[in-house]
């Protein structure tokens, strides 16, 4: 496991068992672990593996009255609430939450502050866009929710470790006592092939699932199959149907003006945005990024 994402799942930890009632903002693209590793956390810090620990909000799914929100935090009492996606709540959830969670003494509640919860929020998108957009969350919510940050790195980031990322997915699905446990594919090409696509993969750990699960479909299928063809047929059905489409999430951020956001930021962050853009169509390689851009890559680097 690369030392980036090993460091983001520690800190997630010591966040989680750190006293008190802060609230934490977790970050990053979509299938990179989030959800996974708030869970094993979850686990860790209760001793318990029952699900009852913790309770899973989609903000995409929830409801903007008050009941519905007095009922989730009733529900979560003693427990850890993660609210997922929270860019998709709406300002009246979003007003409706700061209040609950406004504390006294430690607890959450709206009427009476006596729930005693543990709250994670969860977001795909970049703490710059979170921060500056008060399309998506206003400005007291965003600083009532991200008391503490920690992002987790996409496959991007980890390139160099694709391979034993893999090797973990393979094991997540088949545990020592499943006579498939060892055997996932070892060839040089097939690593050759992850490192090459590594760059490319907006679903990070959902990608790797899907080689998983397409590669020991294959495996059932043709028992007497060589792992060479085997991996011909994954790579061309991840290639072609199911490979994670890409994410554009460096959208119009550099064009959303705020009144207290003044001109050297509005550039920084303008220039941050596209070297990050830069860097995500042509795979992480800093040279070519800065060449399309029609700039030395030291450059690049200093914004």
């Amino acid at each position: 496991m690369h030392e980036i994402r090993k460091k983001a799942i520690h800190t997630l930890k010591q966040m989680m068992e750190y006293p008190g009632r802060f609230s934490i903002l977790v970050l990053g693209d979509s299938g990179v672990g989030k959800t996974h590793w708030i869970s094993q956390n979850v686990k860790s810090i209760t001793g318990n593996e029952s699900k009852d620990n913790s309770i899973f909000i989609d903000s995409g799914l929830t409801e903007d009255s008050i009941e519905y929100w007095e009922d989730v935090f009733n529900k979560a009492n003693n427990k850890f609430l993660i609210i997922e996606e929270v860019e998709k709540l709406s300002q009246k959830s979003q007003e409706i939450i700061f209040n609950i969670i406004s504390t006294h003494n430690g607890k959450f509640g709206l009427k009476e502050k006596n729930l005693e919860i543990r709250i994670i929020f969860t977001s795909c998108l970049p703490i710059e866009k979170l921060r500056q957009d008060r399309r998506i969350l206003n400005s007291k919510f965003y600083d009532r929710v991200s008391q503490f940050v920690v992002t987790f790195p996409n496959f991007n980031e980890t390139q160099r470790d694709i391979y034993s990322d893999f090797e973990e997915t393979w094991k997540k699905f088949f545990n020592e006592q499943h006579e498939y446990h060892n055997r996932f594919p070892q060839s040089e090409e097939f690593k050759d092939w992850l490192d090459l696509v590594a760059g490319n993969m907006y679903g990070n750990f959902r990608d790797l699932d899907k080689i998983v699960i397409n590669w020991n479909f294959h495996q059932i299928s043709a028992e007497q199959l060589e792992e060479s063809k085997i991996f011909e047929l994954v790579k061309k059905d991840f290639e072609a149907i199911l490979k994670y489409p890409a994410q554009r999430i460096y959208d119009d951020n550099s064009f959303v003006f705020i009144e207290d956001i003044k001109y050297d930021e509005m550039l920084k962050n303008f220039r941050r945005a596209l070297r990050n853009w830069s860097l995500n169509v042509n795979f992480n390689n800093k040279q070519k990024a800065a060449e399309m851009l029609g700039i030395s890559h030291r450059s690049m680097e200093r914004w």
